[in-house]
């Protein structure tokens, strides 16, 4: 049944578990370990036909506080392509990171990006593929190929497609007084004991405060769909510490920070809305960036992905074409 908010049906991803083991950029220099939850999606039957052989596999990096369940709309809205979704360490179905004796690892955002470059490895994506990512997904992604770049690695990928980039220090201008608020918030858990903390952490309160200042859509239908997918997945962290570790490299941290190093196309694809980032931001972080695209979602804000799905792979597939298109001219030159 196609789904008015996609376009397209629903897709069924297969799970796979993958166990990594990589190097800490900063912990000590320990390694650490996990066990990655991934959901694989194959093209549809029917798009995959319409589908040149060589079209890029895309790895999809969710948000803070989601799981891979929070990208699964705009991937029904790309039949045509080939999709790996994981969950990340702490959250849904991944275990936290472990370091080498079995302590618990720091879950900063030096390690998410070594997570992704590990589970890029175990999945041989490659120069031909496109990773995503979304909020602070879009930070992580940024972080990881820029500490390849500054590493003097070959660049993985083709491009990387930044879904509500976070461009912005939320913690000037105008984003200040909701940005201390949550601050507020995650510290006031961070001092309670652990009961206590998942009391204020899973608490319906903080839940509608969240639901009431991030969705945008007046469509009665697609706001209950985003509160019934906060309900279900917004609390599906592993425990307190993990959950306050990644708000802290969540938001200490910005897109901006890791441009200059970007040598490869990016996509920023912001709503805009967008309540974590400001337009002067977005165009700030166009210009840093050495082979940037901007394409403004309207209607939306940061929660596009639940609102404007359709949209949103609408943007990712022009510039996949793109990309194409630069690969085909490459290969014309270098042939003659």
């Amino acid at each position: 049944m196609i789904r008015p908010w996609t376009e397209h049906p629903a897709r069924t991803g297969t799970r796979r578990q993958i166990p990594l083991s990589f190097a800490s950029v900063d912990d000590d220099g320990a390694r650490l370990s996990t066990s990655a939850a991934v959901w694989h999606y194959s093209p549809a039957p029917r798009a995959e036909s319409q589908t040149r052989a060589a079209a890029p596999r895309l790895l999809f990096i969710h948000g803070f506080r989601g799981d891979h369940h929070g990208m699964a709309l705009i991937g029904d809205a790309l039949p045509e392509y080939e999709i790996f979704v994981p969950d990340l360490p702490g959250f849904g179905e991944t275990a936290p990171l472990t370091r080498d004796q079995g302590d618990p690892g720091e879950h900063d955002l030096d390690a998410y990006a070594a997570f992704v470059d590990a589970l890029a490895d175990q999945l041989s994506l490659g120069p031909q593929d496109v990773v995503v990512g979304h909020s602070f997904g879009s930070i992580i992604v940024a972080a990881h190929a820029a500490h390849r770049a500054r590493g003097g690695k070959p660049q993985r990928w083709a491009g990387l497609g930044l879904f509500a980039p976070i461009s912005n220090d939320i913690f000037t201008g105008r984003l200040l007084p909701g940005a201390a608020g949550v601050d507020a918030y995650y510290r006031l858990a961070r001092a309670l004991p652990a009961r206590a903390a998942q009391l204020i952490l899973r608490s319906p309160l903080a839940l509608a405060v969240t639901n009431a200042s991030m969705i945008v859509s007046r469509d009665p239908g697609l706001i209950g769909y985003i509160r019934d997918q906060h309900r279900r997945y917004f609390s599906s962290y592993a425990d307190p510490r993990t959950l306050l570790q990644a708000y802290w490299a969540s938001s200490r941290h910005t897109v901006t920070e890791f441009a200059a190093d970007l040598q490869l196309p990016v996509l920023l694809a912001p709503g805009s809305q967008d309540q974590l980032s400001t337009p002067a931001g977005q165009r700030s972080l166009r210009r840093a960036l050495p082979h940037g695209e901007l394409q403004v979602l309207r209607g939306t804000g940061h929660l596009l992905h639940y609102e404007k799905p359709a949209p949103a792979a609408r943007a990712l597939r022009r510039f996949l074409l793109d990309l194409d298109q630069l690969v085909v001219r490459d290969e014309n030159r270098r042939l003659g």
